[in-house]
């Protein structure tokens, strides 16, 4: 191939690629069928993972508020209702239909049996079931913090049944939320219930008058 003649194929490849730019005509039925489906995966695919992270953070504030709230009641003794109450504020905040469960729990360090104990809990009617020291001690242990002898967190357990609107290779979900914050005004927090069991006698001098929470 002589050197003119490569400069002549190079000449006419660079002409046709300008004027193959520069065609505006073409085929919409084609196009249309080539690129709709990407264009509705993609859309499709941003509501669900949109939606999710919404339900997500809308499950974070509403646990998080909540134990604020209950944190800061310290003076005042809770009461089955009182806590069934936040529960539905919860359920307000996160603003959906699926099945919000929740749990608060007032947990201690006890230094005789040498591991957590919980004074009392209260679930929501999603929740029958109370925490207990078993429960306790396996599923929460290494995300506890260090607590200190006469000392108490309130734990909030929240979870939300999560079905997404599209499945998008993402099956129904459980999401979760666990928020852990001490009581504000006080070592412990007093809960008028007679179902509570007694808190453990190393706290009597601490977070109740005489184990009588």
């Amino acid at each position: 191939m002589t050197k003119k003649f490569h400069q002549r194929l190079c000449r006419i490849g660079r002409g046709r690629a300008a004027r193959l730019l520069q065609r505006t005509d073409g085929s919409i039925s084609v196009e249309t069928v080539l690129v709709l489906p990407l264009v509705i995966w993609a859309l499709t695919a941003a509501f669900t993972f949109t939606d999710v992270f919404r339900h997500q953070t809308s499950l974070q504030k509403s646990v998080h508020t909540a134990a604020d709230i209950v944190s800061r009641a310290s003076g005042n003794a809770l009461t089955p209702d009182y806590l069934d109450g936040v529960f539905g504020f919860m359920e307000r905040m996160t603003d959906t239909d699926q099945a919000l469960r929740v749990r608060m729990s007032l947990i201690g360090w006890d230094d005789v049996r040498d591991e957590f104990r919980v004074v009392w809990s209260h679930g929501s009617p999603a929740v029958p079931l109370a925490l207990d020291d078993v429960v306790l001690n396996a599923a929460y242990r290494d995300a506890i913090p260090a607590i200190s002898p006469g000392e108490t967190l309130l734990m909030v357990e929240g979870a939300l049944s999560y079905e997404p609107p599209f499945r998008m290779n993402m099956l129904p979900q459980t999401l979760s939320e666990v928020a852990l914050v001490r009581p504000r005004f006080a070592p412990g927090i007093a809960y008028l219930d007679p179902t509570a069991p007694p808190p453990p006698e190393a706290w009597c001098a601490y977070v109740v008058d005489a184990c009588g929470m």
